[in-house]
Order: C-alpha cells, then structure tokens, then sequence
C-alpha cells in the first residue's frame, strides 16, 4: 500500500468509518450533522433565464426560443442553447427546491453580496457558511474552505480558510510557496529533517500548554499547541487531495467533496465564474447569450458536483448528498426588461436554488407580481399570502441556522426564518 492510499484509507476512516459500523439513519442525525455547500454566482444573475418562467407577464422580456417545462414540481425556462439545465432539473427535480422573488434590498453589488451572504450591510457580521461552520469548528481542521467567491468572516475569521486564486493553501502545505518569495530561498530541509523541526515545536507547544500560569495563558496555549496540530497533520493530506482547486467549478468540486469527506470542513465556499473571472453574471450588454451560456456552465458543473456527492460515502449518512445541503445563489436580480443594448441592469430580486437533506423539496416557493416585484408571503408555511412579508434572503439564511439547530436570533435581527421552507 502506497502512501497516498494509506492517508486515503486512514482519513476516509477518521471522517465517516470510526470503530466499527456507523449507525444509518434515514437522515443525518441532527442539525449539528449536517454539511453545506455554498455556490456563488457573482454579479446578479437572470431568473427568468431558467428559475423564473414569466411567460405570461407582459412586463417581462423573454427569450423568443424558450420555453415553459416542468418537471415534478419545478416549473422552470427551457431552451435549446442550455441543454445541461433542463437535464439536471429533470434528474433531480424531486430533491430540488427553488425560491423566487427573493428580495436582497439593494441594486449595489457589494451591498447586495453582504446582504445575501450575512443578512445585513454592515460588513462586520460573518457569512451563513461560517457561522455553521463556527458552530462545530472543533471537529474539523479547516471549518469553512473557501475555495472562490466572496467571503465575509467578521469575527470568527478563526473558522475560514481560504486555498487561494493561486494556490497560495497548496503552496504553504508543500513548501512551494517559497518559491512565491522576491527573496531567494539557498536550500530546503528534507523531509526527515522537517519532520524533526514539526514534532519538536509540537513538543515545544504541548510543554508550553502545561505550565500555563493563568487560565488565560492556559486557554491560548492549549490553542495555539491544538492549531499546530491540526497544521501539521493537514500537511499530509496533500498527499491524496489538492487544495489548488481551479476556475472551473468542476474542479472546485473534487476538491470541495474530499474536504467533506475527510473530515476537514464542514463548510465549503464555491464561486462560479472562478476567480479572476471577477463580475462575471453581470451583463449591462448581450444579456441573453452571455446568461446563458453561464447557466449552462454553471449546471454542467453542479452535475458533476451532485454525481461526486452521491457517489461519495458520507460521515452518518450512505452519502455525501444524504448529509449534505447545496445553496446556489447570486447576489442579485436583473431587471425584467432589456436595456438599448440587450442587457439588462440591476434588480433588488433574485432566485434562490438548495437541495439536501431537511428541506422541503419538488417545491417552488415565492413568485414574482406583475410588476416582477416579490410576492408576499407566510413564513411558517412558505405559501403566497397577501398581507404577509416579503420574501427577503435574510429570512431564507436564518431558516439554513435553524436547520442547523442554530438560534437564527443569535445571528440575523429582524426577521423570522422561512420555517415553511424546512421539512
């Protein structure tokens, strides 16, 4: 047996095997079981697209070759140029739900991701993914990896790592990030003699935590002499995954499903288009062709991302996907109508898509007026009612912590969760 295929075996087994059996359920145990996949569409993508079939509301312009379809409960666009969307829905319609009308407050990009990713705009407050990730950040090496997109830690930026638009996570793990340096590395140790350096600071960090003098000294040391270990036993998992990741979502993906499956994060941030690809959803000019070809992108992608999760063991769970809940999200909207040049600019509404364990799923939840404005709605039910609120992503990011077995008041101020949306 090699030394890839040990690390393998040995994480595989410290993340789902344990001693023994692990005991099968028809769900993940609890809320606290539970992991998340975040993907985010940067730049406000189009609802009416794929989510939002609008075909009858005068106000909205929609393509000339798309068509309403469904599947299950999911009435969704269909068009010839996105193949890879309408396959997905059809496959996975019975596991999917799809929030429309979902208001974020704000037409400005950056107000709107703090919005959609922590419920406020105040830029201190940390994203959904982390604070599920800081819920149980002791049981995990990396709590949430991010791997693109944006991501907003306030302060629990303890429980965030980030792998790097270049690989910077990689570097650090195997050295190569030396070789990033405008100063001139003259040799490296070898192996053996790094692994001399490693357990000696470990020693060196343990005797530290022991003869702590106060409760405070104690509880830093006893962190620092934890964090060392976890850094150093991350090391050795490069050996059976890379933490580079890449643009494209289906590389993020492995990477994303073996982060999951050993054991390492609870959380995983995905962003698609990938980095340096900046704003890419937002398209002021040629709305249709370049949304499209987006959409299409992003559902070949979540197609290999799915197939990984149920394919892959979970912790509790036969799989990945019985344990774990995937967001597709972007910050915005756009308008319902194109501009002179075929685009079409920012809109305080957007479409919201999960699948995974504990939600309500086959279900399409919200709708859009005449105006395209949100609908009004119960929260507890999650079915239009004139007079109710609006859908707003604050009450849909507070019903993920409740999931959870979080207290969504703890994190999110004036609102409620969209309860209605759980199973």
């Amino acid at each position: 047996m090699d030394r890839r295929t040990f690390l393998g075996t040995a994480a595989l087994a410290t993340a789902g095997l344990g001693l023994g059996l692990p005991l099968r359920t028809a769900r993940a145990a609890s809320g606290a079981d539970l992991k998340f996949l975040f993907v985010f569409n940067s730049g406000g993508w189009d609802p009416t697209r794929v989510f939002a079939p609008e075909f009858s509301n005068r106000n909205v312009d929609m393509e000339p070759d798309a068509e309403r379809a469904t599947a299950g409960g999911i009435d969704f666009v269909d068009h010839p140029a996105r193949p890879s969307v309408g396959a997905f829905i059809r496959q996975h319609h019975s596991d999917l739900l799809v929030l429309n009308g979902v208001q974020v407050r704000s037409i400005a990009h950056e107000i709107c991701t703090m919005i959609a990713l922590t419920g406020d705009t105040s830029g201190f407050s940390p994203d959904w993914a982390t604070v599920l990730a800081h819920a149980t950040g002791d049981r995990y090496t990396l709590p949430h990896l991010v791997l693109g997109g944006p991501s907003l830690t306030g302060d629990l930026g303890t429980a965030v790592a980030r792998t790097g638009s270049n690989g910077q996570l990689e570097g650090l793990l195997s050295g190569g990030i030396l070789d990033q340096s405008d100063q001139a590395v003259q040799a490296r140790l070898s192996r053996p003699a790094e692994d001399i350096v490693d357990r000696y600071l470990q020693r060196r960090a343990g005797a530290r935590a022991a003869a702590s003098r106060s409760a405070v000294d104690a509880g830093l040391s006893a962190a620092h002499a934890d964090a060392l270990d976890k850094a150093l036993g991350l090391k050795d998992y490069r050996y059976i995954m890379d933490f580079t990741g890449g643009q494209g979502l289906g590389s993020q993906a492995g990477v994303a499903v073996d982060a999951l499956a050993y054991g390492l994060s609870r959380c995983v941030s995905l962003g698609f288009p990938g980095p340096g690809a900046g704003l890419g959803w937002d398209t002021h000019a040629n709305n249709d062709d370049d949304q499209s070809a987006l959409f299409e992108a992003l559902f070949a992608g979540l197609t290999q991302l799915v197939a990984l999760l149920q394919t892959t063991p979970g912790e509790v769970e036969p799989t990945l996907a019985d344990e774990t809940v995937l967001v597709v999200l972007s910050e915005m909207g756009r308008t319902p109508q194109l501009n002179p040049t075929l685009g079409k600019d920012h809109w305080p509404y957007t479409s919201v898509m999960m699948m995974g364990p504990g939600l309500t799923t086959d279900r399409v939840i919200g709708g859009l007026d005449d105006n395209y404005y949100g609908l009004e709605m119960d929260f507890a039910t999650a079915e239009p009612h004139a007079g109710g609120r609006i859908l707003s992503v604050e009450s849909v990011g507070a019903a993920l912590l409740q999931l959870a077995d979080l207290d969504p008041a703890a994190w999110v101020s004036g609102t409620d969760p969209l309860s209605g949306m759980l199973g």
